[in-house]
């Protein structure tokens, strides 16, 4: 229900006095928003902005802006508008022509899109268009400002300040944001003291812009893009700042701003209304063509062409605080403003539901055949993807690889992604270090990581090749990271860590919900088979492959049937192959299973019929078939496995009933597991050992 209110409606609810109180509380709320928005910006993606980017960025600026003032010029002259008309007119086509980096920011993480190819390429265009947007408003601002009010020398002399501070940030606080970067710990937040120091210097630029005549937004947005973004600095700002600010301030000055406009007052029938509504209309499809003419040139699929076009003319809290601006400084009538306000609504409502229309982020998995273990190549190259999220990560993953036991006729091609939060910075990044010639991020544990992968790859030259990536994106987006990743390496089999993490004696140490949720929507959407790897503090503990290998690696695989455990006997048989693993294969029936043959016992007998006859190939490799009659019973057999062995493999077997699971299922924690594995990984199993 939307409810109108009158200019004497407000003047009775909001007092004078207490409308100029929170104009000047809000107004400051918007001023650190553009502070934050300058310190999420990362300037080095305007050098490494691509040519799709880059000329998308440009082209959907300055089409709307000629094709718009060309509209004003010709209106102009047939109309007889007056001059103050035709300011308003020009105002209006430019910020009609403007694609804020913030607003596109927030609808692609709105729409689960930011770290798409799609969302990648809308930030950047939106990030060089926003760039040069500001660019334009400073050298329009000082050419109203002198020529157009015969203040030439004062315009000069505001310029030549402005650039002055320019040198100043680059050549004094941007190396001071360094110095105070290289003053802080790694993994420790940035001493309160430089965040208050950073706050005050803010405001005190801010104060200094507004007495010059300089708008007082330059300040902070310049003061934003000379800090770092990401850790430590541009995430204890954010952390400090962006809460109560985008919570609390801003959506007050929104409130304030909207209740300026009176639908009332439009006047339909003026010629004014009239003309800027066709100047509304050429421009908003001078944008929307203007986005789509470099796509069009690169032969970009027409429907993420036209997803980019509903991209970059989106509208939002940016547009209409500019507006708002311009109306406080007499420029456009309240009319004017009003209906403006109406046309960054509707524009604001339509976009999103363009984009989704257009743009859907699963079908590129379409048509693509699921990839897994099983159907290998006997001697084929096993191609993994494993996630990094801990330290503790990196030993067990690399001790798991060591018993999957990789020779130069059975390599493996390893993609190691090291995943972290988007934390104090805008645009997600995927870096991939073997091509990356430039250091886009200087973080030690990163560093080790890469460094881990490389020298194994060295020791365990010709059989095992390692890339390592590293993705930075909000967690509940980093599923596609993942997915893309399987998905462009053409990997059969995706290694996710464990949300909950034991020390090396067994116990429970810490879980991450946050883990958890991810490693469920990789399980909706992976193109291949996909492993949790539960570690109770033994493949990444003292007692791993690497400082015990010379003492055997037991290793159990729990059979029951299906897909999922056909696969997982797949990959244990491929571990049986090293003369360093014993591999006991415990196939768990039921009564009822005598006498019936269907597709699935065939194949499930296929898939047995080497290790039963022991024609593996390898003498360590046994077989025992356990009979039970209920879940309960199967419990028994799985619980002291935990003592017996190392490492043990089990199927998931998600919707898969069976009688020898029959009564576990409602006692199941961990439904991602599956009911065997979510048995392995209670606590109420005390012992040191690991299960994928």
């Amino acid at each position: 229900m939307f409810v109108h209110l009158s200019g004497k409606d407000v003047r009775i609810l909001f007092t004078i006095e207490s409308q100029e109180l929170v104009d000047t509380i809000t107004h400051f709320g918007y001023l650190v928003f553009i502070l934050l928005t300058g310190v999420k910006m990362d300037v080095n993606m305007v050098l490494l902005t691509g040519k799709n980017g880059l000329y998308t960025g440009i082209a959907s600026l300055l089409m709307p802006l000629v094709f718009g003032l060309s509209g004003v010029v010709n209106f102009s002259a047939s109309r007889r508008l007056p001059r103050e008309h035709k300011f308003a007119l020009v105002n209006f086509v430019a910020l009609q022509s403007i694609t804020p980096f913030p607003i596109v920011s927030c609808l692609l993480d709105d729409l689960k899109i930011l770290n798409s190819e799609l969302g990648r390429l809308g930030l950047s265009s939106a990030l060089i268009s926003d760039v040069l947007s500001m660019f334009l408003q400073v050298i329009t601002t000082l050419a109203i400002g002198g020529v157009g009010h015969g203040k030439l020398k004062q315009a000069s002399g505001t310029f030549a300040g402005v650039l002055l501070y320019l040198v100043f940030v680059v050549k004094v606080i941007r190396p001071a944001m360094n110095w105070i970067i290289r003053r802080t710990p790694e993994g420790r937040p940035v001493n309160n003291g430089y965040v208050y120091a950073i706050i005050l210097y803010f405001v005190a630029s801010t104060v200094i812009f507004q007495l010059v005549g300089i708008p007082s937004f330059f300040a902070p947005f310049i003061l934003g893009l000379a800090i770092p973004d990401g850790p430590p600095l541009g995430v204890s700002l954010v952390e400090k700042l962006d809460c109560f600010t985008s919570g609390v301030l801003l959506p007050l000055f929104i409130t304030t701003r909207v209740m300026k406009a009176n639908f009332a007052d439009i006047q339909y029938s003026s010629d004014f209304l009239q003309v800027s509504s066709i100047i509304t209309a050429i421009v908003v499809v001078a944008k929307f063509i203007g986005s789509m003419i470099p796509s069009i040139v690169l032969k970009i699929p027409k429907r993420d062409m036209l997803a980019l076009a509903f991209i970059m003319s989106s509208k939002g809290v940016v547009d209409l605080v500019a507006v708002s601006f311009v109306r406080d400084n007499k420029i456009l009538t309240n009319d004017i403003y009003s209906f403006m306000v109406v046309v960054i609504l509707a524009i604001a409502i339509i976009t999103p539901y363009g984009v989704k229309y257009f743009y859907d982020p699963s079908r590129k998995y379409a048509g693509y055949q699921q990839r897994n273990i099983l159907h290998l190549k006997p001697n084929a190259e096993l191609r993994i993807v494993v996630t990094i999220h801990r330290p503790d990560n990196v030993a067990a993953i690399l001790n798991l690889l060591d018993a999957t036991c990789p020779t130069k006729e059975r390599p493996i091609a390893l993609y190691g992604l090291h995943l972290i939060e988007l934390v104090g910075r805008a645009t997600p990044l995927f870096i991939s270090h073997r091509m990356q010639r430039r250091v886009l991020i200087k973080n030690s544990y990163s560093e080790n990581i890469i460094a881990a992968f490389s020298h194994y790859e060295q020791d365990h030259w010709g059989t095992i090749s390692a890339n390592v990536y590293t993705a930075i994106s909000p967690p509940r987006l980093m599923n596609e990271d993942i997915c893309m990743l399987a998905l462009n390496k053409l990997a059969s089999l995706i290694v996710l860590p464990f949300h909950r993490k034991w020390s090396e004696d067994g116990s429970l140490e810490s879980e991450d919900k946050k883990l958890r949720m991810l490693n469920s929507s990789v399980l909706e959407r992976a193109p291949c088979s996909v492993g949790i790897l539960v570690d109770r503090g033994f493949l990444g503990g003292s007692n791993s492959l690497v400082s015990s290998a010379q003492s055997p690696l037991r290793v159990a695989m729990i059979f029951l049937g299906g897909n999922d455990d056909r696969e997982a006997l797949t990959l244990a048989k491929r571990m049986a192959s090293g003369a360093n693993i014993t591999l006991e294969v415990i196939h768990i029936t039921h009564h009822s299973d005598k006498g019936i043959s269907n597709w699935e016992k065939m194949y499930d007998s296929e898939v047995l019929k080497d290790v039963k006859s022991g024609s593996i190939g390898s003498r360590n490799v046994s077989y025992r078939e356990e009979m039970v009659d209920d879940g309960p019973n199967t419990a028994l057999i799985i619980r002291p496995l935990g003592n017996k062995y190392d490492h043990i493999i089990v199927g998931r077997r998600q919707r898969e009933a069976s009688p020898q699971t029959s009564g576990l299922h409602e006692w199941s924690e961990f439904p991602e597991l599956g009911v065997i594995g979510d048995l392995l990984a209670t606590t109420d199993i005390i012992g040191s050992f690991s299960v994928l």
